[in-house]
């Protein structure tokens, strides 16, 4: 069976949560995650599908995020400091549902290549790739995603993209107004709400499951439209699906994202959801 993992976003809380969600699924159900035969993940899902791709231990992920030392993000930034407070022109560009899902994204985009960030581009990748260790892509299919600044258009980059491993993640967690947008190709790269993917990726990729791991919150309405063309996908009756998207526990790690000091109260909440899920993933498994 090809089973795909797609990870959604979530910030600092949504690492440690989907790190605990798979450290349960791994030790309770045999779900590895590096045995999948894609991986695509947005935001912080491409941060945690670059470890899962890079074969890391789930479970000892978990240890660190205990004890506090999860690698945050902005660890490698040369001790530079982020104001991460989204500025208001960008938050109402986001809020905003004129015009196609395209036509938004390059909306933002404008005011993304015009915002002042405290990041240049190469600090930024290189937070990246002490966070990844190195900028070598994994063997397995991993496919971060971002969204071209200039024409709203979703990207999800692979190895074969000529893209470097660690920009690749770094577009796919390019706030707009927080981090520079990341330059390939002639365009540039950030993180605004995607088209969902997993009907293209499910047809390219001839998988036969999915299992969706991603928090549904206001806020993060991409992991949401993600999860409603999965369950169309799952309707036609040709697709598996599991979809994990956070129970009660949510409720207390969810009122900022972007709170580093959450993801020891989230990795609990991510292993308590996955230990939920494992009988579901055992019967897709089989």
């Amino acid at each position: 069976m090809k089973i795909g993992l797609i990870l959604g976003g979530g910030g600092e809380v949504g690492i440690a949560w989907e790190i605990g969600v798979l450290a349960a699924l791994e030790k309770e159900a045999g779900f590895k995650p590096s045995a999948s035969s894609v991986i695509a993940g947005t935001s912080a899902g491409a941060i945690v599908g670059a470890y899962a791709a890079q074969g890391r231990s789930m479970r000892g992920l978990v240890d660190l995020e205990r004890r506090g030392n999860g690698v945050p993000v902005g660890a490698g930034f040369n001790g530079r400091e982020v104001n991460l407070n989204i500025p208001e022109d960008v938050i109402r560009a986001l809020m905003s549902n004129e015009g196609t899902l395209e036509a938004r994204g390059a909306r933002v985009g404008r005011i993304a290549l015009q915002a002042k960030v405290s990041l240049d581009q190469e600090t930024f990748i290189n937070g990246f790739r002490e966070m990844t260790n190195g900028d070598e892509w994994p063997n397995i299919d991993f496919r971060p995603t971002a969204v071209n600044a200039e024409t709203g258009e979703t990207k999800l980059w692979n190895k074969d993209s000529g893209i470097g491993f660690a920009a690749a993640v770094a577009s796919s967690c390019s706030v707009p107004g927080i981090f520079p947008p990341v330059e390939f190709g002639g365009n540039h790269f950030i993180d605004v709400p995607r088209r969902p993917f997993s009907a293209d990726l499910i047809k390219s990729q001839y998988l036969d499951a999915i299992v969706f791991i991603g928090l549904i919150l206001p806020i993060l309405a991409n992991n949401n439209e993600q999860k409603e063309e999965l369950a169309v996908q799952a309707a036609g009756g040709h697709l598996a699906t599991v979809t994990i998207t956070g129970g009660p526990g949510i409720d207390s790690i969810s009122a900022n994202l972007l709170d580093h000091s959450a993801r020891k109260r989230a990795v609990e909440v991510g292993l308590d959801d996955g230990r939920h899920a494992v009988a579901l993933v055992k019967a897709l498994m089989k």
